[in-house]
């Protein structure tokens, strides 16, 4: 079977609670700038609660199969509860399971998301998944996509692996680099930066990939990752929405508005499924044009829009002929396009 996309990573339980007597204040010690803090010892009551399933791959490859294309997941799981509801949501979501490792000697990946009144976020998280030599290719596995989400230690036999497979098949890479791929620093990924399609990261990921000794231009930091080799560079910064550089043009679009935001978990996941789900549905070898692109950027607000609106990394995700609907009016969504 060849899907259309194929997603690596984690998959996890979330726990979200929102504490009652949870304090958020200043600091210039953080660079959000931002802190929660509660009283020592003391036992914190809870507002709210409730559980879903996340972790990046996961997250994204329900994602893009509500947008109708064929998707699976390569990714490790322990022989537990966690990894029941895991399987289970993968199962109802149409998600194909058979590459899917199941480790009885290890715990599944588990988060406990704290939310603000905002709709902020700080996240616990237990990765049970330690060793990412763990995360395998099938020998049999075809695909025309393959979404590298955030990975841990030891991952780069998997990262050479997907290289080699994708170069043999002709297949496109997206990727979403994680900490630890942010702390090693481009000139470790070299090799697999020059087979990125598509590479997504914020503005503060983006300058720490570089290792730029000065604060650059968003502008620098997009060519410079281009010019290393991704073809198309990805950077989004907040409420300041996203860029893009396609090794020709600029282009920049500001986020979607929703009547309320209710949890910022999986905003960035939900805005590289629409995103690339975009550029998956062309026919196989097409070019992606500045037309395409456009049309990404507005599937990736418009989708990270509607998760935000929502409990979970999941709830909010968009159907296909959802998106198209909301595309469709959300005329006042514009694109600047500059060289």
């Amino acid at each position: 079977m060849k899907y259309d996309i194929v997603t690596i990573g984690d998959a996890s339980e979330d726990v979200f609670i929102k504490p009652s007597e949870m304090k958020v204040g200043t600091s210039r010690a953080h660079l959000s700038g931002r802190v929660v803090s509660f009283e020592l010892g003391e036992k914190i009551p809870i507002d709210e609660v409730d559980y879903d399933i996340g972790g990046s791959a996961c997250n994204t490859s329900v994602g893009f199969s509500r947008m109708g294309l064929k998707s699976s997941i390569v990714t490790v799981v322990g022989k537990d509860s966690p990894a029941d509801k895991v399987l289970q949501r993968l199962r109802s979501e149409k998600v194909d399971i058979k590459n899917v490792i199941i480790n009885p000697e290890m715990k599944t990946n588990f988060a406990v998301v704290i939310l603000t009144e905002d709709g902020e976020r700080t996240i616990l998280v237990y990765h049970g998944l330690r060793d990412y030599r763990e995360v395998k290719l099938k020998k049999t596995l075809e695909a025309k996509w393959f979404f590298l989400a955030p990975l841990g230690e030891n991952a780069d036999e998997i990262i050479d692996d997907l290289v080699s497979v994708a170069a043999r098949q002709g297949a496109r890479i997206a990727w979403n680099p994680g900490a630890h791929q942010i702390k090693n620093g481009v000139s470790h990924y070299r090799n697999l930066l020059r087979n990125v399609e598509v590479l997504f990261v914020n503005k503060e990921e983006a300058i720490k990939l570089i290792d730029y000794p000065v604060r650059p231009q968003e502008e620098e930091v997009l060519k410079k990752l281009n010019q290393l080799g991704a073809k198309i560079v990805v950077m989004t910064n907040g409420k300041e929405g996203a860029k893009v550089f396609d090794g020709k043009r600029f282009y920049h679009i500001g986020i979607y508005d929703v009547a309320k935001r209710v949890d910022a978990t999986g905003a960035g996941d939900s805005f590289a499924t629409g995103f690339v789900s975009r550029l998956v549905i062309l026919p196989i070898g097409s070019e992606i044009t500045k037309e395409i692109i456009t049309e990404g950027l507005k599937y990736g607000v418009i989708n990270s829009a509607a998760v935000v609106s929502k409990m979970g990394a999941q709830a909010g995700l968009m159907t296909r002929g959802q998106m198209e609907a909301a595309v469709a009016e959300a005329s006042g969504l514009m694109v600047d396009i500059w060289e």
